[in-house]
């Protein structure tokens, strides 16, 4: 079994590698239109990529960012009552929470303006609606480790020995679900980076998101251009990608730590 995964996993990797790569050639060509390289090698695209690219990835970053608080601070609560909580108004809220996943990004995107159009020009409406596509994520990656019966039982012998609500959710239950939250708050900051539909509606032509401008610079401007801010956005979601690696991976030592 480990063999066909190993064969799957360099497939993967292929496929994921080379389109980046010839995004990179062109970023890189004097003149791609020519051939790879034609002209020569330059930086140059890269340097008017980011004067071009920067404001937007900033306003991406910082959405992304509180996005991914709240969905720490809303989706943590709602799955922690969710797990432990077996009433028809908990399934009830779970399933309304992945609603969005079943609705066209454009179709939230004009309810919310629709509904809430005053609070389009502060962005709180922008940010709202990430947090409406990415709560399902959060989730879906929280509910399965707060519910799980070795948490429980954790939990269960820290009040037994004295531990009162606040030391117990502290030392037990977000260490135990260090992983799981690692996880939810990359795929948060990811998904908010990523997403086009809401970005593009919900939020203000003047003040465009990086996914938008991504957009424009392939429908606007030249390719060496356009390959040049993908290229630099793709390395700043790796950036999120190795962060999140990072500290489940350190979670996962720190538990083993303690479990010798």
């Amino acid at each position: 079994m480990r063999r066909p995964a190993l064969t799957w996993t360099r497939v993967i990797l292929i496929a994921t590698l080379v389109p980046f790569l010839a995004t990179l050639v062109a970023a890189t060509s004097v003149d791609f239109s020519r051939g790879p390289f034609a002209g020569g090698f330059t930086l140059d695209w890269l340097a008017e990529g980011w004067r071009l690219l920067g404001p937007s990835m900033l306003r991406s970053v910082t959405v992304g960012l509180i996005v991914l608080v709240a969905n720490l601070l809303i989706g943590g609560s709602l799955a922690w009552w969710v797990a432990r909580t077996d009433t028809v108004l908990a399934r009830a809220a779970t399933l309304l929470a992945t609603v969005p996943l079943a609705i066209p990004g454009i179709a939230i995107s004009i309810a919310l303006i629709g509904t809430y159009a005053s609070l389009r020009p502060s962005g709180v409406l922008l940010v709202a609606g990430h947090i409406l596509f990415t709560l399902p994520f959060t989730l879906a990656a929280l509910v399965p480790v707060l519910g799980s019966s070795r948490l429980l039982e954790a939990e269960q012998v820290a009040r037994s020995l004295g531990a009162g609500p606040l030391r117990t959710l502290s030392t037990i239950t977000v260490p135990w679900a260090g992983v799981a939250i690692a996880q939810a708050s990359g795929m948060a900051f990811a998904l908010s980076l990523g997403e086009f539909n809401v970005s593009f509606f919900v939020n203000p032509p003047a003040t465009p998101m990086a996914p938008f401008a991504l957009f424009d610079a392939y429908q606007t401007r030249r390719l060496e251009i356009a390959s040049a801010e993908t290229i630099l956005f793709s390395v700043s979601a790796a950036i999120v990608i190795a962060l999140i690696a990072w500290a489940r991976n350190a979670t996962n030592r720190k538990k083993a730590h303690h479990g010798r």
